[in-house]
């Protein structure tokens, strides 16, 4: 979006010449040009869709095209922005952590429904990032008046800082405490069994081509030796002793995985009954295990 192309200055006119800036490198370009602007301009985007004949000021242009301009070289919106909604729920991010996606929304569905009206749920979030997923979760119960306990683990001392400013800033923090470690490799810091695991662990084979926005993402929560299923055969393998009986691990694998997901699992079978949730369709896009414990 370069200087000459802001003749026109309402809100409509910009956003659609920064939507196609970003076209090449965003399937979400003009929600990115939407949420851009916002930003710079300090209204939320409700408020700038209904005010799209509004004049913008030269300044408030060249501001948004700054960030355009970032935007087009690939860097994710959520961190430019600093924040990424998920669940209803504004979380805080950086490039320490990856940006919360909505498929992901599928494991808070899917934990909501398993907990049912419990009164009370112990649980786990290997691999917690941002916190997206335990304390949208523990947000959720804590409405129910279920008594919730969580603890979040991640390999990354940078990404448990963010979780915990996300739980403070959300109010979850007494309800969450969190382990420094690879998964349940520090078992003294854990005391089963729990009723619940989710995790969302790297699941991205290194041979696949990848979008240029995850360049800027975390590798380390990202790739995965063995197809990109090896820590997901390691989370499941510790699982098993960390799981009460009937008790269920809700775990992401991503896309493409699903022709070798039935080998992949025959080792597990007699330790846990599993189906398969998020894309059945040929695309393959995502796949969440839903894994209980016999």
């Amino acid at each position: 979006m370069s200087s000459n192309e802001t003749d026109k200055h309402t809100v409509g006119d910009i956003l659609h010449r920064g939507a196609i800036t970003v076209s090449s490198v965003s399937s979400s370009a003009r929600l990115d040009s939407e949420l851009l602007l916002a930003s710079v301009m300090g209204v939320s985007r409700t408020v700038l869709l209904v005010n799209s004949d509004r004049e913008i000021s030269p300044e408030n242009i060249e501001k948004f095209r700054v960030l355009i301009e970032r935007r087009k070289q690939g860097e994710p919106a959520a961190y430019i922005l600093g924040c990424r909604e998920f669940w209803g729920l504004d979380f805080q991010v950086n490039r320490s952590v990856l940006v919360p996606r909505p498929d992901s929304e599928l494991i808070v569905e899917e934990a909501l429904k398993f907990v049912g009206d419990s009164t009370s749920l112990k649980f786990v979030d290997l691999g917690v990032g941002s916190g997206c997923l335990s304390i949208a979760l523990v947000s959720e119960l804590v409405k129910k008046s279920c008594d919730v306990r969580c603890v979040g683990v991640d390999i990354s001392d940078a990404a448990l800082t963010v979780a915990q400013m996300n739980a403070k800033k959300l109010g979850v923090s007494e309800r969450i405490s969190y382990v420094l470690g690879s998964w349940f490799d520090r078992r003294d810091q854990f005391n089963p069994p729990y009723d619940l695991i989710v995790a969302n662990p790297p699941y991205v084979d290194r041979a696949e081509k990848v979008p240029v926005d995850l360049s800027y993402e975390p590798a380390g929560a990202l790739f995965a030796e063995e197809h990109g299923l090896r820590e997901a055969r390691i989370i499941i393998e510790q699982s098993v002793q960390m799981l009460r009986p009937g008790g269920a691990l809700l775990l992401e694998v991503g896309a493409g995985k699903r022709a070798r997901l039935p080998s992949f699992l025959a080792p597990f079978e007699q330790s846990f009954e599993t189906s398969y949730l998020g894309d059945d369709t040929p695309l393959d896009r995502f796949t969440v295990l839903r894994m209980i414990r016999r």
